[in-house]
């Protein structure tokens, strides 16, 4: 479970403090010079690019934790002019502000991985993922999706009230999202609490992993939840939640919605019900808490349910956030399907 970081960034003096925001995290997770260097060098780009070509915007960035390493994934947002033709200001030498023209072409070639979208009039996403050098050990297997997530607190608060989890085993992924009642460290320990559970119980079905859930949080303020397992090989999905939750599958154009139970985790609820519907190969969850507006619509992001869950979540958050509560969004796919 890792909350996001995020640094507004709409003048210079604010991009030298999300590049020290950066390597301090960089540190922490044990980077050495070599990867600390080259997130400094992403982060700034990102953050000149957001002051000189997007009208300012922010830097998000969270660590990534895997079984072998820990790395860092950053997202830079606007909602400025937007490019006409990324693929032209992705090359080195390409200006549009009478600069150098290296700063997306240095965050590409830097990043293990790096994702632009961008519309014009409404602005642009860059999502990046630095992963230091692996220590020589033997390959695990490779994880069969894809994950990524933005959860950030409400203004004024330093602790997220929300919290997300993905669990991966043999090719089955479970996933959860949860939103601790109000906000600050309150909803912050409700959700940590929730996570704790859903780790421990990897075999059990989802709605009797949620129902563990709903007595562990008797001790806490409570919260609202929900529970996703994907299981491409059996073609099925299994589903429960209870509260305010929403869950998507996005599938062609297409979207399918499930529904939360009534209440709130923490009250001993009698029962919480679960529901199986058919998989589609190549559909892409989408999670999230209230935080975020739920009228949205992929449609008008063409592609953008092809590419990596990073830049979908950090888009998502960008246009319907709402300010006045902590947000998460949680998105997964399975790329061996598209």
């Amino acid at each position: 479970m890792t909350s996001s970081r995020h640094i507004p960034v709409f003048e210079e003096s604010q991009i030298g403090f999300a590049r020290r925001c950066v390597v301090e995290m960089c540190r922490r997770i044990g980077g050495d010079e070599v990867f600390c260097g080259k997130a400094a060098i992403v982060v700034t780009e990102m953050g000149r690019n957001l002051v000189q070509h997007g009208q300012g915007g922010e830097i998000v960035f969270r660590e990534v934790a895997s079984a072998r390493t820990s790395g860092l994934e950053l997202l830079a947002l606007d909602c400025g002019p937007g490019m006409r033709n990324i693929a032209e200001c992705l090359r080195d030498g390409f200006s549009s502000a009478g600069t150098a023209g290296t700063g997306l072409g240095a965050i590409k070639r830097l990043s293990d991985r790096c994702e632009v979208f961008s519309q014009l009039a409404r602005g642009t996403v860059i999502w990046s993922s630095l992963l230091p050098a692996p220590e020589p050990s033997p390959s695990p297997a490779a994880p069969s999706f894809e994950c990524s997530g933005v959860s950030i607190p409400v203004e004024r608060e330093e602790i997220c009230g929300d919290a997300w989890e993905v669990i991966e085993t043999a090719g089955v992924l479970r996933a959860m999202v949860v939103d601790g009642l109000g906000h600050g460290p309150f909803a912050g320990e409700a959700a940590r609490e929730a996570v704790v559970v859903f780790r421990s119980q990897t075999k059990m079905g989802v709605a009797s992993t949620l129902k563990l859930v709903d007595q562990a949080l008797i001790k806490t303020r409570g919260a609202a939840g929900a529970i996703v397992e994907l299981c491409p090989a059996k073609g099925q999905v299994t589903v429960a939640g209870v509260g305010n939750i929403s869950m998507r599958l996005l599938n062609n154009g297409r979207s399918k919605s499930f529904g939360c139970d009534n209440g709130t985790l923490g009250t001993g609820l009698p029962r919480i019900r679960e529901v199986t519907e058919p998989w589609r190969p190549g559909s892409v969850l989408v999670m999230h808490s209230d935080g975020l507006k739920s009228h949205w619509t992929h449609d008008e992001y063409p592609g953008l349910s092809r590419r990596h869950p990073g830049l979908l979540a950090g888009l998502l958050y960008r246009d319907f956030r709402r300010e006045r509560d902590d947000v998460t969004v949680m998105v997964a796919r399975h790329p061996h399907e598209l």
